[in-house]
């Protein structure tokens, strides 16, 4: 079983939304995603952030 992912995201869910439908690059729009997901609780290991 994975280890729960602790990371501390200081932005919101509204803030991450608003900056994931602004972002231009590939880079940040991934980075973004991975942040919202993690932030709304769709993700919470390294496995299943990897797998996704």
């Amino acid at each position: 079983m994975s280890r729960p992912f602790q990371i501390e995201i200081s932005q919101n869910k509204q803030e991450l939304e608003k900056a994931l439908r602004h972002a231009t690059t590939a880079n940040s729009k991934e980075r973004l995603q991975m942040l919202y997901w993690l932030k709304s609780g769709q993700l919470s290991s390294r496995r299943s952030l990897a797998e996704r």
